[in-house]
């Protein structure tokens, strides 16, 4: 069975894989792997009972930082956003960051993993906050960070340091997958209730620790504690998708009318208030449907996924359509700001079959060596595909040589090569954020009921330059879009949803295979021989031709059947092509030895 591995993890919950499709984790080896991988952003927002505290880190007197490891770096405070050393996080989009921020930079002080030389540092408020009136309370920060093996969290005492309880965001081993980015700014909100709640001396402390890896960076900004409104329901994120033979909802941005299928909507509804809450999700599309979930009581603190009761199918017309996300409760809410999602947007057209948002926001890349990297899709009716779009970031290298490979997907959860496009160099325009067509060889039926892999795919330059760098945007599920890293000939999964779309329009130049052949190939897959058996006796000839159209071996047959050996053969997949001086027929054979 494929061993995949995680690439990226993501903050969602969509259900898991089917049994045969074991997901094992990993780390990569370098921290430089990938442009941008991300976090599932924050749905978090700034909590709205009333503001006890607040600091916004323009004045250093107020926090104390100590330096606990061997590296002389730690805490720093910083008025410059620009100085994030990750391009995708740059600069601080933190409310006051202009004002000042706390920022520790593992990348910029470290240049090793176990070099003896780590970053340890906390930085804690210095005068204690009185508390002592309010006894449901929340601590609320801005931040953002890029992971990389380090340990950061926050402390907070209630009784002037002497004890302390430990809110952990992340630690050494605790995601074991490369170069998360967080959101800018990612909202983290804590109730410290149990520890701060009514007390007089509370102290607040941030803390970093880079295991002696070559880590990343963290920067804190507005720190505020308030109290918590008695009934508060918060829409933390919306499940969206259509589920098939992969067996989780994949979203889809842009839908062909011959794969218009049932869409669900689910929402992860938390109690962030005191009192228990009476909660209701809503999916709404003005005048054509309306989606409830069953209520449910949650109590402080719980987070639950409700799902409308019935799906949406859209109209089988070209259209785009928008849906929006609320949760309800029947308790009378303080503020409703928490209770709305964004709306969800997809596309139903002719031909193009889209997983990802629409709007590049990031890019996949393996550092100008072999990779592959693109998307699930669940087949609902029986359609021919006829070419792969594949957008390319302005950092993809012109001349760049790139093709797209389509995959099945068996019972066993291996992916199964199936065709490829020609390999085509990346030009100046190509780089523009266009989106470029790679016509398949051999268009291919897709079966309904099943799954399948596009990916745009590049045997790289040697290391010499980015070569291909594949757009991403928006957020896939794990373990429902998928990289290739041809360094350890392992595929990874990504949370970056690669610009890599199935193209069904049927002008698209390439091999037709044959239909109603009169003639059948087997066994196929084959491994070292392989049959041909005719309907009528016929006399022809026989062409085996590799995918890019080159001829690899002839022969002729007078009769009902005839065989070749696969000797001189590689693995893949070769096209078998019959003619009799007036007609052609092709079909092809996948060889596997």
């Amino acid at each position: 069975m494929k061993k995949i591995y995680s690439i990226i993890l993501c903050l969602s919950v969509f259900g898991s894989l089917s049994a045969q499709k074991n997901i094992d984790a990993t780390e990569k080896v370098s921290k430089h792997d990938n442009v941008s991988q991300k976090f599932k952003p924050s749905a978090q927002t700034e909590t709205k009972g009333a503001l006890l505290w607040s600091d916004d880190f323009s004045d250093a007197s107020t926090w104390a930082i100590t330096i606990d490891g061997s590296n002389a770096a730690g805490w720093e405070f910083s008025t410059d956003p620009s100085v994030i050393p990750v391009g995708d996080l740059s600069p601080l989009a933190s409310t006051s960051a202009a004002n000042g921020f706390i920022f520790v930079n593992s990348d910029a002080n470290n240049s090793g993993d176990f070099n003896g030389d780590p970053i340890i540092t906390t930085c804690s408020n210095v005068t204690p906050i009185d508390l002592s009136a309010s006894s449901f309370v929340k601590l609320s920060y801005e931040h953002n960070f890029r992971w990389w093996h380090d340990t950061r969290g926050v402390r907070v005492s209630g009784d002037n340091g002497a004890t302390w309880t430990d809110y952990e965001m992340s630690n050494e081993t605790e995601y074991s997958l490369p170069n998360q980015n967080s959101g800018n700014p990612e909202v983290t909100s804590i109730d410290i209730s149990a520890v701060a709640g009514g007390m007089s001396e509370v102290l607040v402390q941030f803390y970093y620790d880079d295991n002696d890896y070559w880590g990343w960076y963290w920067s804190v900004d507005d720190v505020r504690i308030n109290e918590i409104d008695p009934f508060d329901a918060e829409l933390n994120e919306v499940i969206i998708g259509s589920t098939g033979f992969w067996g989780v909802p994949l979203p889809y941005f842009q839908v062909p009318i011959s794969q218009i299928a049932p869409i669900s909507f689910s929402g992860l509804v938390q109690n962030v208030g005191v009192d228990d809450v009476n909660a209701t999700f809503m999916a709404t599309y003005t005048g054509v449907y309306d989606g409830l979930s069953d209520p449910m009581t949650l109590s402080q603190g719980i987070l639950d996924t409700l799902t409308c009761t019935t799906e949406l199918t859209a109209p089988g017309s070209a259209a785009t359509h928008t849906i929006e996300f609320m949760v309800v409760t029947d308790e009378e809410e303080v503020d409703e700001a928490n209770n709305v999602a964004n709306s969800y947007t997809f596309e139903v057209n002719d031909f193009i079959y889209s997983r990802d948002a629409g709007t590049e926001d990031g890019g996949s890349y393996n550092e100008g060596n072999e990779f592959e990297v693109g998307n699930i899709f669940d087949i609902y009716n029986d359609v021919m595909i006829h070419g792969v779009d594949v957008n390319v970031t302005s950092q993809a290298v012109e001349g760049a040589e790139v093709r797209v490979k389509l995959y099945s997907v068996d019972a066993e959860g291996e992916f199964i090569f199936v065709t490829e496009s020609d390999i085509l160099p990346l030009n100046a325009d190509d780089l523009a954020g266009v989106t470029k067509t790679y016509p398949l060889q051999i268009p291919t039926t897709l079966m309904a009921g099943n799954s399948y892999l596009v990916v745009a795919a590049t045997y790289g330059d040697g290391g010499v330059t980015y070569d291909l760098v594949v757009a991403t945007s928006g957020i896939s599920a794990a373990n429902t879009s998928y990289y290739y890293d041809g360094t350890d000939a392992t595929w990874y999964y990504t949370t970056g949803t690669p610009m890599v779309r199935m193209n069904l329009n049927p002008d698209l130049a390439g091999i037709e295979e044959t239909t109603n052949n009169s003639f059948e190939v087997y066994p196929n897959p084959a491994s070292d021989l392989v049959n041909i058996k005719f309907n009528d006796a016929i006399n022809a000839q026989i062409s085996v031709l590799s995918l890019s159209g080159k001829e690899v071996m002839t022969s002729t047959v007078n009769g009902t059947q005839t065989s070749f050996s696969t000797n001189g053969l590689s693995n893949g997949v070769y096209m078998i092509k019959v003619s009799n001086g007036t007609d052609v027929q092709i079909t092809k054979v996948v060889v596997r030895k």
